[in-house]
C-alpha cells in the first residue's frame, strides 16, 4: 500500500494490524483507510500463488474449452461453495460424481481446487495453467464427437429424436474411418450405449432451459424451493430489477428530452441499496451487469464527488443470490456465465411473478415517486399528468440526475426508518447484520481494475495512433500506452486492433489490452477536451462521466457538421478551377491576355489622383521653384544615362499616351531576355503651365 508491502497479522471488529516488511513496525489500519486506498488504486493485495499473472481477467478472453472446465470444477466444488462440504464424505462424494456425471477425479485434485477455490473466490483462477489431455485417447474420441452433435442439436428447444443423434453418430465415425487403415479404425458403439453416455453427458438444465425456461429448469434441477423467505444475513439474497424514470432528463446543448432507465439492486435482509445504474437505452446484459460492478465496489467516494450528499453508503459486496428479472435467453445465459464466476446463485423468477422480487419493487416506485416531485416529470400515467407539460419543464441533466440519485438512496432510502423490517433504517439493520454475523465478510478482488474487467459493459477495438485510442471523439493517453505503441511499431504490428474496455457510468479512465502479455493498461481522457465539454456542454470535470452523455455529446458535433451549408467552398473551388483554365488558354498564347492586364493595371495606377485640383496646393508654395519644361528628347538622354545599372535589360519602348491639355503620360517597357513578360516603368510629365 502506497509503495510499501505490509503482512497482515490480524483483524479484529473494523481494525486490521499489518507490520511493515522492511522495518518491522506494526501499524493499525481502519477498515475504511483500506477501503479508500483499494479504490483509489493505492492498495493491493499480493497474490502469494503467483497464479493472478497466468490468470485471464477477460471473461470474454476464455475460449469455450476453458468454461466448460471451469463450468465442471464450479460443479464438482457446489458443496464447497455452498457451505455444507464438512457435511460430505469425501470419497463418497467422488464416486457419486463418477456414476451420475462422469467426473473422475481424485482426492488430491478435488483438495487442489477446493484450495484455488478457498483462496481467491473467483472462478477466473481455476483456468487450467497449460493444456493437456485429462483422460484416456479413446473415450475422448468419442465423447468429443458426440459432445459437438449434442451442442448442434440438442439445446436449442425442439424435441429431440435420440435415433437421429445416432446417426449423426454413426456418420461422424465413418468419415473418419475412411481415412484411416484397417488397423486403426474408430469402433462403433451401439445405439444403447451412446444412449447411455449421452443421458450421463447431457446437460440437462441447458436442455430444459431452452424449452421450458429456467424457472422451470431450475425447479426440476434443485427442486421446490421457497423464493419468499426473509434471509437471515446481509448479502445471502440480493434483488435486481429495471424500470423507466418517470422524468425527462435534458441535453444542455441540444435542448432534447430523453426520458433514462434505471437498473437497481437492493439486499433484501436490511432493505438498503447496493447499487445502481442510469442508461438512455433498454438495459441487457450490460446494463445488469454495469449494476453488479457498483454493488460490489465500496461507495467511498461519496464524500468526494457528491459533498452535499449527508450520510455514508457503507452496503457494498458480492451476494449469494441474484434474483433478476426474466430477459432475453441469450442474456439470461450471459448473466449465469458471469454470477458463476464469481459465487454468485442467479435466480429468475417467471413471467408475472413480481411478488417473488417485491422487494425491489417497491423501491422501485418509490425512487419514481421521488422524482414525481422534480421538473420535467412525467407522471405515472397520462391521468396524473393531465395538461402539466413535462418535456418543456425538463431542466435536469444527466450528470445532475446521477447527483440526485445519489441523495435519493443515500439519505432518503437508506437512512430513513424502515416500516416493513424491525431494527431502525436500512442502515442500521445492514451494520447490525454484519456485527451479528461475525464469520460474514465483504469480500474484495485483489485490485478494482479485476473487477472492472470482469463486469464493466464497455467493450471496443480500436488502433492506437500518436494521440491514443478515441472513443466518440474523446481522445485518451498515458506513457504506457505510448510505450506500447512503440512496441508495436518496432514489432510492425502498428495496424493491430487493440481491445478497449470502460464503465459505462464513468469514461475517466479506460483499460486498453497489451497484445501481447493479456495485461491492460490505463489510459485518461485528453484534459484540453474536458475542459472543452465543461465549457461547451456543461460537463463537470469532477464529477463521473457517463458514456451516455459524451456520446449525445458526438452524436450531436456530427449533426452540426451535417447541417451546416458550406456550398460557398463549391463555388470558391469552381472559381479557382476556372482562373487556372484561363492561365492554361494564357500560357498557350504567350501570355497576352497577362501583358494586357499589367498594362491596364499599371495606367490606372499612374491615372488615380494625379490632378492639381484633386492633390491641392502645397503648405508652403514658395519652397518650391519651377525648373521650367522636360522634352522628351531631355527625358531619353536621361534615360540613356542609367542605362549602366539596366544591363540585364533591352532597349526600353516608350509609349506617349496623351492626357488632358497640360501633361503627358509615358509608359516604358524593358523586357528581360530570359523572360515572356515585360517590366513597366512610369513617368508623370508635370503641368508645364503652374509653378
Amino acid at each position: 500500500m502506497d509503495g510499501s508491502e505490509y503482512v497482515v497479522k490480524r483483524s479484529q471488529d473494523n481494525e486490521v494490524v499489518a507490520e511493515l516488511i522492511n522495518y518491522k513496525q506494526q501499524k493499525a489500519f481502519s477498515l475504511k483507510e483500506l477501503e479508500e486506498a483499494w479504490d483509489e488504486d493505492r492498495l493491493a493485495f499480493e497474490d502469494t500463488g503467483k497464479r493472478s499473472s497466468i490468470v485471464k481477467l477477460d471473461i470474454d478472453l476464455l475460449t469455450d474449452e476453458e468454461k466448460n472446465s471451469v463450468k465442471i470444477k464450479l460443479e464438482v466444488l457446489r458443496p464447497v461453495i455452498n457451505g455444507y462440504f464438512h457435511s460430505y464424505r469425501l470419497d463418497e462424494y467422488l464416486r457419486k460424481l463418477r456414476e451420475e456425471k462422469c467426473i473422475d477425479i481424485s482426492r488430491a485434485t478435488f483438495y487442489n481446487w477446493k484450495r484455488i477455490w478457498d483462496k481467491y473466490g473467483d472462478a477466473r483462477y481455476l483456468v487450467d495453467g497449460k493444456k493437456g489431455p485429462k483422460y484416456r485417447r479413446t473415450k475422448n474420441n468419442v465423447m468429443n464427437s458426440l459432445q459437438k452433435i449434442m451442442d448442434e442439436n440438442m439445446y436449442s428447444g425442439e424435441e429431440v429424436n435420440y435415433r437421429y443423434i445416432y446417426r449423426l453418430y454413426k456418420d461422424s465415425i465413418k468419415k473418419v474411418n475412411e481415412l484411416r487403415s484397417s488397423e486403426n479404425k474408430e469402433p462403433l458403439h451401439s445405439f444403447q450405449t451412446i444412449w447411455r453416455i449421452i443421458k450421463e453427458q447431457r446437460d440437462l438444465y441447458r436442455q430444459m432451459s431452452a424449452r421450458d425456461g429456467h424457472v422451470a429448469a431450475r425447479l426440476q434441477r434443485d427442486g421446490v424451493k421457497s423464493v419468499t423467505d426473509r434471509p437471515e444475513r446481509p448479502l445471502q439474497r440480493v434483488e435486481l430489477d429495471w424500470t423507466p424514470v418517470d422524468i425527462y432528463l435534458v441535453d444542455p446543448k441540444t435542448l432534447k428530452r430523453r426520458k433514462p432507465w434505471l437498473v437497481y439492486a437492493i439486499d433484501v435482509y436490511s432493505g438498503n441499496p447496493l447499487g445502481f445504474y442510469i442508461t438512455f437505452d433498454y438495459p441487457d446484459s450490460f446494463a445488469i451487469k454495469q449494476c453488479l460492478l457498483h454493488c460490489i465496489l465500496p461507495k467511498v467516494y461519496i464524500k468526494k464527488l457528491f459533498p452535499d450528499v449527508q450520510n455514508e453508503w457503507t452496503a457494498y459486496g458480492i451476494p449469494k443470490e441474484l434474483v433478476v428479472d426474466n430477459a432475453s435467453s441469450n442474456n439470461s445465459y450471459d448473466i449465469e456465465e458471469v454470477c458463476s464466476f464469481f459465487g454468485i446463485d442467479p435466480l429468475f423468477p417467471e413471467v408475472a411473478a413480481g411478488h417473488k422480487k417485491g422487494t425491489v419493487e417497491r423501491w422501485l416506485k418509490t425512487f419514481n415517486d421521488m422524482v414525481h416531485t422534480l421538473k420535467g416529470t412525467s407522471f405515472a400515467n397520462i391521468f396524473e399528468r393531465k395538461q402539466y407539460d413535462s418535456e418543456g419543464n425538463a431542466c435536469i441533466t444527466l450528470q445532475a440526475f446521477y447527483y440526485i440519485a445519489h441523495i435519493i438512496f443515500v439519505d432518503i432510502i437508506s437512512h430513513n426508518y424502515s416500516h416493513s423490517r424491525f431494527g431502525g433504517t436500512p442502515h442500521q439493520i445492514w451494520e447490525k447484520g454484519f456485527k451479528e454475523n461475525i464469520h460474514l465478510s465483504k469480500e474484495l478482488p485483489f485490485t478494482k481494475k479485476d473487477i472492472k474487467l470482469a463486469l464493466c459493459g464497455g467493450r471496443e477495438r480500436r488502433i492506437i495512433n500518436n494521440k491514443g485510442v478515441v472513443l466518440e471523439e474523446i481522445w485518451f493517453w498515458s506513457d504506457e500506452l505510448m510505450k506500447l505503441r512503440n512496441q508495436m511499431i518496432s514489432k510492425g504490428d502498428e495496424k493491430i486492433e487493440v481491445i478497449v474496455r470502460f464503465d459505462y457510468s464513468d469514461v475517466s479512465k479506460v483499460y486498453i489490452q497489451n497484445p501481447y502479455d493479456g495485461s491492460f493498461i490505463d489510459a485518461y481522457p485528453d484534459p484540453n477536451t474536458i475542459k472543452q465539454l465543461s465549457k461547451n456542454f456543461g460537463v463537470e470535470p469532477l464529477m463521473p462521466l457517463p458514456f451516455q452523455q459524451i456520446k449525445a455529446i458526438c452524436l450531436q458535433r456530427g449533426r452540426e457538421r451535417r447541417d451546416f451549408d458550406d456550398t460557398q467552398v463549391i463555388e470558391a473551388m469552381k472559381l479557382i478551377k476556372q482562373i487556372q483554365n484561363d492561365q492554361v488558354k494564357d500560357k498557350k498564347q504567350g501570355y497576352i491576355k497577362a501583358k494586357q492586364q499589367e498594362v491596364e493595371s499599371l495606367s490606372g495606377i499612374s491615372l488615380q489622383s494625379i490632378t492639381n485640383e484633386e492633390l491641392g496646393l502645397p503648405a508652403e508654395i514658395e519652397t518650391f521653384q519651377y525648373l521650367g519644361e522636360l522634352t522628351l528628347e531631355e527625358m531619353k538622354s536621361k534615360r540613356q544615362s542609367r542605362s549602366t545599372d539596366k544591363e540585364k535589360l533591352t532597349q526600353p519602348e516608350i509609349t506617349v499616351k496623351p492626357m488632358q491639355s497640360n501633361k503627358q503620360v509615358v509608359v516604358e517597357s524593358f523586357k528581360d531576355k530570359h523572360d515572356e513578360l515585360p517590366l513597366f516603368d512610369v513617368i508623370l510629365l508635370g503641368d508645364c503651365h503652374n509653378g
